[in-house]
């Protein structure tokens, strides 16, 4: 089960602690399934001594659930209030890379522009972002 996974600590000063957050994993506890959010499972870990940083964390940003990447958290509210008032106002730049199993047919690197919406059967898939405003951001 994911709160049994390993979640590990690639970042840390006085303030922040930056972590990967594995793929298939809300942010938030999903009460329809029972499923444990990022936050519950780091807490939990914290509790059994098998997440390193004892202290409460305070959530910065979110990952959608299907994405995998690094979470900032932060060790105050102070510094929470703070950071979310940068993301708020673009001052963070955030990059996001996508990997497939598929080879490319012309280009191997380039820019993937678009927007996500939900597909079939609960995938995502990406749509131009003049579609009308039918995807959403991601923030």
């Amino acid at each position: 089960p994911p709160q049994n996974c390993r979640i590990p600590i690639i970042f840390e000063n006085d303030d922040l602690l930056a972590i990967v957050k594995p793929p298939h994993i809300p942010h938030h506890d999903d009460p329809s399934s029972n499923e444990l959010g990022i936050m519950s499972i780091l807490r939990k870990q914290q509790e059994s001594k098998s997440f390193s940083y004892p202290h409460r964390l305070y959530g910065i940003h979110r990952l959608d659930r299907v994405t995998s990447g690094i979470l900032l958290l932060a060790k105050s509210p102070s510094v929470a209030n703070s950071m979310i008032e940068k993301f708020r106002k673009k001052e963070v730049i955030k990059y996001y890379i996508a990997i497939s199993g598929r080879k490319a047919k012309k280009k191997k690197q380039g820019w993937v522009k678009g927007m996500m919406t939900m597909g079939r059967r609960g995938s995502f898939k990406l749509v131009n972002e003049s579609d009308n405003g039918k995807g959403s951001r991601d923030s």
